[in-house]
């Protein structure tokens, strides 16, 4: 298995993670429960490069809890790690790191799904609304 093709799922389970918790907390978890379209709608919301630009601002913001904080950190830092993977021929990346890469996005992934609904409700719509600066 080449190095290369685990860097881009390590990034995308992070954000398939949060697109998830942003669908869930705002339209509901239950299929039985929710309006299917408009869950996917909310899934399908997130922004690679708004979501990082975002993030950065949960970091200075200071504005969240640790663990919706370091998934925060670790989003710019796995998306160049995936930029890297997909854009760069002559990039290499060594099993360990990969591997070690993979089990710190599986931790900030366990530890944000761990922080109370109505926290990641919150930084959902953080991540996902625009701010009107009128």
């Amino acid at each position: 298995m080449s190095p290369h093709e685990k860097r881009g799922p390590a990034f995308y389970a992070v954000f398939h993670a949060i697109c998830q918790s942003n669908a869930d907390t705002l339209v509901g978890d239950s299929p039985l429960d929710r309006d299917e379209s408009a869950w996917r709608q909310a899934y399908r919301a997130l922004e690679h490069g708004y979501a990082r630009r975002r993030c950065q601002e949960v970091l200075r913001s200071g504005r969240f809890s640790p663990p919706i904080q370091r998934l925060a950190g670790f989003v710019a830092v796995i998306q160049d790690l995936r930029h890297r993977a997909d854009y760069d021929p002559d990039a290499i990346f060594y099993q360990p790191e990969v591997l070690a890469t993979i089990a710190e996005a599986d931790d900030y992934i366990t530890a944000f799904r761990a922080t109370p609904d109505a926290e990641r409700r919150a930084f959902a719509v953080f991540i996902l609304m625009r701010e009107r600066q009128d």
